[in-house]
């Protein structure tokens, strides 16, 4: 004797279940097939390096140009000032390992004023302690350091990255 529940689940929903297993695997073959379909291969394309490439040669240049697109430095993000005048523990520096120029420029944040700008720095040098050029009341500033890199050989610019700071004037 069949239940109504037997009865339903064989004539209702077995086969709802069903119809959509066989929707999803037909959205599924679908989708990849107009993936495939988008991007065709180029059927008179060789595999491999160009002749008369040197190898060796091109990593070269592309390290070199991984190289001088990557900018490193080093600095205190909350350096102190004893007094408005006085200098403070800023520690930039322009590690070795960076082979370019380093222009360091700080703004403060809220007025976007120039508060300190560096002459540049060769790669492998530091500055531990400065003055910056802006007189600074007592208190807590936010600023941001931007170090501006340039080209060792002929001091062509070549990017910027920046830096949160906050610097603290004491009296």
């Amino acid at each position: 004797m069949k239940t109504a529940i037997q009865s339903k689940w064989k004539k209702w929903i077995l086969p709802a279940c069903a119809a959509c297993v066989l929707l999803a695997a037909a959205v599924g073959l679908f989708t990849n097939r107009n993936l495939d379909d988008s991007l065709e291969l180029a059927d008179n394309a060789t595999m491999g390096v160009l002749p008369g490439i040197d190898l060796a040669q091109r990593q070269a240049e592309l390290q070199q140009q991984l190289d001088e697109s990557m900018i490193s430095f080093s600095i205190n993000t909350s350096p102190v000032f004893e007094t408005g005048g006085s200098e403070g523990n800023l520690m930039l520096e322009n590690p070795a390992n960076n082979a370019k120029l380093l222009v360091v420029e700080i703004y403060a944040d809220d007025t976007q004023e120039l508060l300190y700008q560096s002459k540049a720095l060769p790669a492998g040098s530091y500055i531990e302690n400065t003055q910056l050029d802006k007189l600074l009341e007592p208190g807590s500033y936010n600023a941001t350091a931007y170090f501006k890199a340039y080209r060792e050989t002929d001091h062509s610019y070549i990017g910027q990255v920046g830096a949160d700071l906050t610097l603290s004037v004491l009296g």
